[in-house]
């Protein structure tokens, strides 16, 4: 059986595994749809599934003091920072932006101990610089041009801004995760989305349609609907009901891994020896910022630093 912390870090885990696969979604996605259109049904199709789901069984007083930061949570995310993640995805590849996604640990250990007083614990900022180095390995092909996929300093300036609002999003949900359930926070995100978007998808020039929609594009369609949107942020929510948003937010640089491998898989990308030394950095980081009682390195591990030191 899993203890609390088990259990918060496997919804962290679950729903980081997700996202990764996300961004391959989203770019066979954005194939036949628009961006604003494929967000709208995106978050529509969630919000048909939660809404009757909230109000028939989950539902719950909403406190008047909490409407700022409710308002503030649907701007920041899904609000900005799909716009920002959409939109950025035109312009860049899917590594490069994994990579930029990487970041949000950094800003989330800053914000958290700024506004909710959380400690930075040596092992936590330990794990976030092993996971960085590891994302840079992760994706050197995209950085050093010898990657075909183009990445202009508009898509990357966008998905840093997904990633700032990302880290604000953390914060707050952490606040709100105190007194309401995972369900209830899902809901209004996929709720106050669905509006967002459906406006921003009248102004656009076309009817939404790149080009007749494809298998592929639908699936990718109902799998950011159902899994990338309702499980992933009803997981997310639910491990900041139980861990510090530092700790939840170091799980984030689990999304590059995840979207290379499947990057590999679906889109036929190439991967390389550094990239995978970058993948055994991440896990190493995110074992280290999670791991419980002091940091002690393997005993094989300090036979051989012995031996080269002799």
């Amino acid at each position: 059986m899993l203890d609390g912390y088990g259990k918060g870090y496997g919804a962290a885990a679950g729903a980081c595994v997700i996202w990764g696969v996300s961004f391959v979604a989203t770019k066979v996605a954005l194939q036949s749809f628009t961006p604003y259109m494929l967000l709208a049904l995106r978050f529509a199709v969630a919000s048909a599934f939660l809404l009757p789901t909230f109000v028939f069984f989950k539902r719950e007083k909403l406190h008047g003091r909490d409407l700022g930061l409710f308002c503030l949570l649907g701007v920041m995310e899904p609000g900005l920072y799909f716009l920002c993640e959409t939109r950025g995805l035109m312009y860049t590849s899917a590594s490069v932006a994994s990579l930029i996604i990487g970041s949000i640990p950094v800003f989330v250990m800053m914000l958290g101990a700024a506004f909710l007083k959380e400690p930075v614990r040596l092992k936590t900022g330990l794990g976030v610089a092993l996971t960085l180095v590891g994302i840079a390995f992760l994706v050197h092909k995209d950085m050093d041009g010898s990657s075909p996929a183009a990445s202009p300093l508009l898509g990357n300036l966008l998905i840093m801004g997904a990633a700032l609002c990302a880290s604000v999003y953390t914060i707050v949900s952490r606040s709100l995760s105190a007194r309401y359930r995972p369900m209830t926070l899902t809901t209004i995100q996929a709720a106050f989305a669905t509006a967002f978007f459906a406006l921003l998808a009248f102004t656009e020039s076309s009817s939404g349609m790149k080009a007749p929609p494809t298998v592929q594009a639908l699936g990718s369609l109902l799998f950011l609907a159902f899994f990338a949107t309702l499980a992933a942020f009803w997981l997310y929510n639910a491990s900041l009901r139980i861990l510090p948003a530092s700790q939840v937010a170091v799980w984030i640089n689990l999304i590059p891994l995840v979207t290379v491998l499947t990057a590999r898989i679906v889109l036929d990308e190439t991967l390389s020896w550094p990239q995978l030394a970058g993948a055994v950095l991440i896990l190493l980081g995110v074992r280290v910022s999670t791991r419980t009682g002091d940091i002690r390195l393997p005993s094989r591990l300090l036979k051989g630093m012995q031996v080269l030191v002799r």
